[in-house]
């Protein structure tokens, strides 16, 4: 039985990985923060899966802060506005954290729960339901703060409920659904610091320089990313 209850943790690892990796297309970012509460960054591996490179978080911090954005060479950047709203979001986002820590360590302690008599086991399911249950209530409680749609909220909702794994998630994906709320240079002005931005400049430059060799050298668009790639390195710094 005990052999048994280590086969459905691994299970459970097993589709929380599955879900927390994101495969990110050539013009995304993840903010992600790390053990100190410094924030960091990362465009996902050098090779690439069907065009995306694949970026896997923190496995053993499932309450951090992760925020994915993109950046288009169509638009040229520039200095970074004062950015609003973005504290609110983090704090908005940081109300499911203590429900999914929860969620985490009952998870945890399920080889023991399994291998305990049924009334033992019966109560540890219940709690983690309720746990994952209350970090639904309190995504749907902020989700005008984190800028979640219904169809979004409901989405993550059903995740949670249907495969509780998913559950361990739930900060993650309110940060991988922000791509359109806030301007990828104010927020790496707002969060990272000047080396961690000269990182990024060229982290993006190299993802541009690999763009530019699939164009013709006379092309406008081979010229448009030339000017991108010099415009981003003026605006973060």
């Amino acid at each position: 039985m005990l052999h048994h209850a280590w086969w459905l943790l691994a299970g459970v690892v097993v589709m929380y990985v599955y879900d927390a990796v994101q495969l990110l297309y050539h013009n995304e970012v993840v903010f992600h923060e790390g053990r100190d509460g410094r924030w960091s960054f990362s465009v996902g591996s050098e090779f690439a899966l069907s065009g995306r490179h694949v970026f896997l978080p923190p496995m053993l911090a499932p309450t951090r802060g992760l925020l994915r954005l993109r950046w288009s060479s169509l638009k040229a950047p520039t200095q970074a506005a004062p950015m609003r709203g973005l504290r609110a979001w983090r704090i908005g986002v940081s109300a499911c954290a203590w429900p999914v820590l929860l969620v985490a360590c009952l998870f945890a302690a399920m080889p023991a729960a399994v291998y305990s008599p049924i009334p033992v086991t019966l109560a540890w399911m219940a709690a983690l339901y309720l746990a994952i249950f209350s970090a639904i209530m309190r995504l749907w409680r902020v989700r005008r703060v984190t800028g979640l749609s219904r169809k979004e909220a409901a989405g993550i909702s059903s995740d949670a409920l249907l495969c509780a794994p998913y559950a361990l998630n739930i900060i993650r994906k309110q940060g991988a659904r922000a791509g359109d709320r806030f301007d990828l240079v104010a927020v790496a002005h707002a969060l990272l610091d000047a080396p961690e931005r000269e990182r990024l400049v060229r982290a993006i430059q190299a993802r541009v320089r690999y763009q530019m060799d699939l164009e013709d050298l006379e092309s406008e668009r081979h010229a448009q990313l030339q000017a991108y790639s010099l415009q981003i390195e003026g605006a973060l710094a």
